[in-house]
């Protein structure tokens, strides 16, 4: 199975690269990782399309988050400052994909409990002038096993659901 030197150099390489992550970095752990260059490494690497039909909900946001990102111009266009982020709360957080054209983006997630924004001091979050914001994705959608969209911006608050994320598009008033 090729050049023996190359195969150890390899590893060595993998298991020097996983020692940054601390869960990693003992010389236990990295025993129990499997080597690089083993086939059986590789045939249990390999996507198992069956895996689709039987997690659908998950294979669905998957392709979902790919085809938004691959058709929305402002999630696909990146350009040099043209993202600005917050943190909201411990376990919360708002990104905002700007544009020349009032056309911004906003991207929501929380990843712990329900959290009511009162009031949502965050100027990321204020709509583009004359417009509301509109939900564009959530991952509370049913299709994906969510309870469906609720509103999440009132003139008071915003209400962020439980371990979730939501991409905003401005709509005209």
């Amino acid at each position: 199975m090729g050049d023996e030197t190359l195969r150890e150099a390899v590893k060595k390489g993998r298991f020097e690269f996983l020692a940054q992550f601390p869960s990693a970095a003992s010389e236990d752990m990295q025993a129990t990782l499997a080597v690089p260059y083993e086939m059986e490494t590789f045939n249990r690497c390999k996507l198992d399309w069956n895996e689709t039909n039987k997690n659908r909900t998950i294979s669905d946001l998957h392709r979902d988050l790919i085809k938004l990102r691959r058709e929305d111009s402002r999630l696909r266009l990146q350009s040099e400052g043209g993202v600005d982020g917050a943190v909201l709360r411990s376990q919360s957080f708002v990104l905002r994909y700007l544009s020349k054209e009032n056309d911004d983006r906003l991207l929501l997630v929380n990843l712990g409990s329900r959290e009511d924004l009162t009031p949502a001091p965050e100027p990321l979050l204020a709509p583009p002038s004359d417009c509301d914001w509109e939900i564009l994705w959530t991952s509370e959608s049913q299709h994906y096993g969510g309870p469906g969209a609720v509103d999440i911006a009132t003139d008071e608050k915003w209400i962020l659901p439980a371990e979730s994320a939501l991409v905003f598009r401005p709509r005209r008033r």
